[in-house]
């Protein structure tokens, strides 16, 4: 029993919520009420001192538990009453002549003074339930969530002592697949080389057959629109036609003949790597309109043939890509050779590539194709290196590819970022 009423007392002087504004001002008429029956059961001890003492209990009590405007009212109303029923002259609610003036202005003033502290004193107790609750509420959590740790532990030593009777029996089985894969793994990586090889000889067949059908087709009908136009300039609106067929077909015409030399560019066969890179990073600055720093020596040993088709297709999807998603208004590629190796940087100062995107491409392997993935398989095989820097700055693409070929395939090497 002795634990009781302090627990019950403890409940009684608990703060009240602040939403629950009926009870809270419900609690403080009860409250002025009481200060006024108080007052009276004591009048015969208290006589005429000490008339706003009940008042002060009650102040206080509403102030901690319902807060300074319920205490406000409480006060308020058990001033009022105190002062009418118990202050001589009794039932007058006049101030003149009152010789209790300093009475009542220390009872203001002492109820301002427990009505703040009541309140201090109930914003932190709210805050401390706050927390206690809080802690409580972390303490179940952590205790659910033990019993479902405890519970999955043991459903997780189930199914390894399962899983593990199975790897043991399929181990024996991968050690034959392993070594099959091995082979087969390099199977591929030679026939994945000769797929992108036959893919630049498609390139060339198809650019050559641009330039000696299609381009040769368009020049003919050039020809053939100059003989109509000669023929019949006199009329107007036939005029106006064939001007307008002769500019489309200009554009047919130079469509096809860019188009042939992005697929294989003749200089690259003919004056190496370092002409054919100049050219395509001037054509691509007066197409795209992005300025391009191009520092590619004039005179240059040219690497081996398939070295020199690898440089090519990296400057032109890297370039391409500046162009595309970059944002980038200027580029820089730089092209030399060091005692080892040939080194192609393509270079932006466009958005970058974000950190996820740049995480897959730097995870994805054996992807064929004229995209810097397939440029970078085949930089492998040829025992150089692709490295992919990127900040919110721009993006770099450095590309080495060794000077001299290996005797032996190289081994994988890795790609950082």
């Amino acid at each position: 029993m002795a634990g009781v009423f302090p627990a019950r007392t403890l409940t009684i002087l608990a703060p009240l919520p602040p939403e629950r504004i009926a009870r809270r001002y419900a609690i403080a008429v009860a409250s002025g009420a009481l200060a006024i029956v108080l007052r009276w059961l004591l009048d015969p001890v208290l006589g005429h001192v000490a008339f706003y003492i009940t008042l002060y209990v009650t102040v206080t009590f509403c102030a901690v538990v319902c807060g300074y405007g319920p205490a406000i009212v409480s006060g308020v109303l058990g001033f009022l009453g105190i002062f009418y029923w118990f202050v001589d002259p009794r039932h007058s609610l006049s101030l003149i002549h009152q010789p209790e003036v300093h009475a009542i202005v220390g009872c203001i003033l002492v109820c301002g003074v427990l009505i703040a502290l009541g309140e201090a004193n109930r914003r932190k107790e709210l805050r401390l339930n706050e927390t206690v609750v809080a802690v409580r509420n972390e303490a179940r959590e952590r205790r659910r969530a033990e019993e479902e740790l405890r519970q999955a532990h043991d459903r997780l030593e189930q199914h390894v002592q399962e899983r593990t009777a199975e790897l043991s029996q399929a181990l024996s089985r991968l050690e034959s697949e392993i070594r099959v894969r091995e082979g087969k793994e390099e199977q591929l990586r030679s026939l994945s080389l000769h797929l992108m090889t036959l893919q630049d000889e498609e390139r060339r067949r198809i650019a050559r057959e641009l330039h000696d059908t299609a381009g040769q087709t368009l020049a003919a009908m050039k020809m053939s629109i100059a003989l109509i136009r000669a023929t019949d300039g006199a009329k107007p609106e036939l005029a106006r036609l064939v001007d307008d067929l002769n500019a489309l077909t200009d554009e047919a015409l130079q469509e096809v003949r860019t188009t042939s030399y992005l697929l294989h560019p003749p200089l690259l066969d003919e004056a190496g790597i370092a002409s054919a890179a100049r050219w395509f990073v001037e054509g691509f600055a007066r197409r795209s309109g992005i300025q391009v720093d191009c520092d590619i020596p004039e005179k240059m040993e040219r690497p081996p043939r398939d070295c020199e088709l690898v440089l090519f297709r990296v400057l032109q999807e890297s370039l391409t890509n500046v162009h595309r998603h970059s944002g980038a208004s200027a580029a820089r590629v730089r092209l030399h050779r060091d005692t080892n190796a040939f080194e192609l940087e393509i270079g932006d100062n466009g958005k970058g590539i974000s950190e996820e995107r740049l995480r897959r491409f730097n995870a994805a392997v054996g992807n064929a194709g004229v995209g810097i993935s397939g440029m970078r398989e085949r930089v492998r095989e040829l025992g150089g290196r692709l490295e992919i820097h990127s900040v919110k700055s721009g993006t770099t693409i450095c590309v080495a590819l060794p000077a001299m070929r290996p005797e032996s395939t190289p081994p994988r090497v890795s790609f950082s970022a």
